[in-house]
């Protein structure tokens, strides 16, 4: 059988250095992507906080708490690496949590929020770690994807159950 050779080195390196392809390579900054989980964190932290006050249901108070105690737990990961790294997180933004109005339909628009919300950290988180050179940040990565996820689960769950 006849080997066929798919790229000369001169053409791998040309792909190899085409805009685009060489950023996607570039593994995520850890103070880039620390500076993104501290903020997340203190969002999903006041949205908990508003859940445990606005929430008409059992179970999107409870969702809150467990928001309220997971990401503070998770901050405190985040903070710690970043002290560890010197790298200076950003103060959380203003008013970081939805505006959102206590009533009848804050259960709904709180969920859809919280799943959204997730669906996006989870995929950068993962992204993240997939990408990143740095041992510290792909651990503490690795360990906050799955409680994002149960996050995610949990958000699709209040949807569906408001959809009935």
């Amino acid at each position: 059988m006849k080997k066929m050779k798919l790229f000369g080195g001169a053409a791998l390196a040309a792909i190899l250095t085409m805009p685009g392809l060489a950023q996607a390579a570039d593994p995520p900054a850890t103070s880039e992507v620390l500076g993104k989980l501290h903020q997340s964190n203190q969002k999903e932290i006041e949205m908990g906080k508003m859940a445990q006050k606005n929430g008409t249901s059992k179970e999107v108070k409870d969702y809150g708490k467990t928001l309220v105690k997971d990401h503070t737990a998770a901050d405190k990961k985040v903070t710690a690496l970043a002290k560890k790294e010197k790298v200076e997180l950003p103060a959380p933004a203003a008013g970081a949590a939805h505006d959102m109005a206590a009533g009848a339909d804050f259960d709904a628009k709180f969920a859809q929020d919280m799943l959204d919300d997730h669906k996006k950290d989870v995929a950068e988180a993962t992204a993240a770690r997939d990408a990143t050179s740095d041992e510290k940040l792909k651990k503490l990565l690795t360990e906050l994807v799955p409680t994002l996820q149960k996050h995610q689960d949990t958000a699709q769950k209040l949807v569906d159950a408001n959809k009935k």
